[in-house]
């Protein structure tokens, strides 16, 4: 894990989505949530977009062992409810990779799986019908969407229980620092209020109100 990756990490999904609405960045993913709570992830995506199939049936493709450790798989399955792209094999090796977690734009099935060996999964639901000669390879580490969040190769991708949002290469440092910035102020409120402090006036004192604001 990298600098900035480890940095991220340790951050709540919150402060750096405040820190990305400070710059005009809009990374955060509608409609995709987790499977199961309690995961907090962060890595650089590993992008893999999807097409209906035509006459001539498709492939899923085999990607998973292409896959850097720690990375987050990012699929762009065009947001398609009603078969899947992921299942039990897929997170069985994705485990065994050490690979950090994977976010659908779409659906997984083989739920009780994932929730038996603790795999992040993120996705807009679940649906048990299979994508095989439904859905097509179209690119491995090309440009995808997440609804309209578009994810490069390579872009930072952050989930927790509250969601999914995406971190472009060209500004992560930047979005970091004030990631931190903002983490560390609100901190200092919740330590200010703890200690007697009235919380308008914390919030005043801290610029609460204008953490977000570019």
């Amino acid at each position: 894990m990298d600098d900035i990756v480890k940095g991220l990490a340790g951050l709540s999904a919150a402060a750096v989505s405040d820190a990305l609405d400070k710059i005009g960045v809009h990374g955060m993913a509608r409609g995709i949530a987790p499977l199961t709570a309690g995961h907090h992830i962060a890595g650089r995506a590993f992008t893999i977009k999807y097409i209906p199939v035509g006459v001539t049936k498709g492939s899923v493709g085999d990607y998973i062992d292409d896959v850097p450790e720690g990375g987050v798989i990012v699929l762009d399955n065009g947001g398609r409810l009603d078969c899947t792209v992921w299942g039990d094999i897929l997170t069985m090796v994705a485990r065994a990779r050490g690979i950090a977690g994977t976010v659908i734009h779409g659906v997984c099935r083989d739920v009780a799986g994932s929730r038996e060996v603790g795999y992040p999964l993120f996705t807009r639901g679940r649906f048990m019908r299979t994508g095989k000669d439904r859905v097509s390879l179209d690119g491995t580490n090309v440009p995808v969407s997440l609804g309209d969040v578009r994810v490069v190769p390579g872009d930072i991708v952050m989930g927790t229980d509250d969601g999914v949002l995406v971190v472009p290469q060209a500004v992560e440092g930047e979005v970091l620092g004030i990631a931190r910035e903002v983490s560390a102020a609100e901190e200092a409120i919740i330590a200010e209020v703890k200690a007697g402090s009235r919380l308008d006036q914390a919030r005043v004192k801290h610029g609460y109100h204008k953490l977000q604001r570019g």
